[in-house]
């Protein structure tokens, strides 16, 4: 019988520069597997920093620098021989703002199969469902698969990019304020598809937002200057934190 690996993320001593500025100071975490954790504090405090280090966006700026390590189902995705595409394709990312390609919202989806399998078309039909039944979009958009992407509403888009992910088979879906650029009724229905995800994937998502974090997500890191504050339990975060300055943050004393 195979061991199942409880960490998805484990960093030791993780240290990041941009140029000479050090935006974070040895970050020691370990994200479990299959859960939801949210990555709360200020604006400014390396919560997105970290966030796009965990599938190395940070090094298209050549003047960004990192010790330290960062595991990924206990490899270490800095190791001279990893190659950033094969990162890439087990650890998704999704951004503020939804970011459609200008294609049909069948090619947004089989993009990336086309780039790395190509099936036959049969399979990519399967695919495709399979793909948008997983994000809620699929009874809304089958009828109209090839229209522009563009033309959904934020909600949709932003579900069509994590649906977009979905083909290449990631373990780890990162998302960076997913639901920033959405209307209350869009936050929830894609707080709804967060949790429903879990289990199948690790999600980890940068949120300002201190009821989001507290509705949609088991787990809780409190970052603070570059620094992790505290990691706890959603609930006793909100509830019992432990650090006098998650207190002062989640109660709204500074951020």
């Amino acid at each position: 019988m195979t061991t199942q690996i409880p960490y998805a993320i484990q960093t030791d001593k993780l240290n990041l520069w941009y140029g000479t500025f050090q935006a974070l100071f040895d970050i020691n975490l370990h994200i479990k597997r299959g859960i939801v954790t949210s990555l709360i504090g200020p604006s400014g405090c390396g919560k997105s920093t970290f966030l796009r280090s965990i599938n190395r966006i940070n090094e298209r700026f050549g003047y960004v620098r990192i010790s330290g390590q960062i595991n990924v189902f206990k490899q270490n995705i800095y190791a001279d021989d990893v190659e950033k595409v094969q990162i890439r394709k087990q650890i998704g990312m999704v951004f503020q703002r939804p970011n459609p390609l200008p294609l049909s919202i069948r090619d947004n989806i089989l993009f990336a199969d086309r780039l790395h399998k190509n099936h036959s078309k049969t399979e990519q039909a399967d695919i495709l469902e399979q793909a948008l039944t997983q994000v809620l979009l699929w009874n809304k958009v089958k009828d109209r698969l090839h229209h522009k992407a563009t033309r959904l509403s934020l909600e949709e888009q932003q579900k069509l990019c994590i649906a977009r992910l979905l083909p290449v088979k990631p373990k780890i879906l990162l998302m960076d304020e997913p639901c920033s650029a959405l209307d209350p009724k869009g936050t929830a229905a894609v707080e709804e598809l967060i949790w429903d995800l879990r289990g199948t994937y690790t999600l980890v998502i940068v949120t300002h937002n201190m009821a989001q974090a507290r509705r949609a997500s088991d787990e809780c890191i409190f970052m603070l200057m570059g620094k992790t504050i505290e990691h706890a339990a959603t609930n006793d975060m909100f509830v019992i934190p432990k650090c006098k300055e998650t207190a002062d943050y989640i109660e709204g004393r500074y951020g």
